[in-house]
């Protein structure tokens, strides 16, 4: 991406982001695998099911993500707790290098998500509509503050 992407992306109302380098997933799916790659593993390790890993990031630090991201808030909080905790708390976290076997289990039994109407979730027609219609509303909100 070139300045003249940036200043135009910027123009039309966008927040762009420049990845220095390129790596699969550059930057905000290297994050969002992260996250999920650790929820899964909560939920495969019967650490807490799906609903209540789901409810924990939408009411912890979710909440606070657009106002204070993952570097502002290390930095807010002191890069030395944050090395204290990364000491004591990452050997914790999970780290594999390949998909979940929970993950590659419910692929194999064809429970892919909305698709199929069932995943970490059994979804209905209308379930699925209305959480649809719910992150359109949320993300139009957001984005364009209306």
């Amino acid at each position: 991406m070139c300045s003249s992407d940036l200043e135009f992306m910027t123009r039309v109302g966008k927040e762009p982001c420049l990845c220095n380098k390129d790596v699969p997933g550059f930057i905000g799916n290297r994050l969002q695998h992260a996250l999920w790659r650790e929820a899964i593993s909560i939920v495969e390790n019967g650490i807490a099911d799906a609903e209540t890993v789901d409810i924990a990031i939408k009411n912890s630090f979710g909440l606070r993500l657009p106002q204070l991201s993952a570097l502002e808030n290390a930095d807010m909080v002191g890069l030395d707790l944050t090395l204290n905790i990364h000491n004591y708390l990452l050997p914790y976290i999970e780290d594999s290098h390949h998909p979940s076997p929970l993950l590659e289990k419910l692929n194999a039994e064809e429970k892919i998500g909305f698709k199929t109407n069932q995943g970490f979730y059994k979804w209905t027609d209308e379930e699925k509509k209305k959480k649809t219609e719910d992150l359109n509303t949320y993300l139009i909100k957001m984005l364009y503050k209306k």
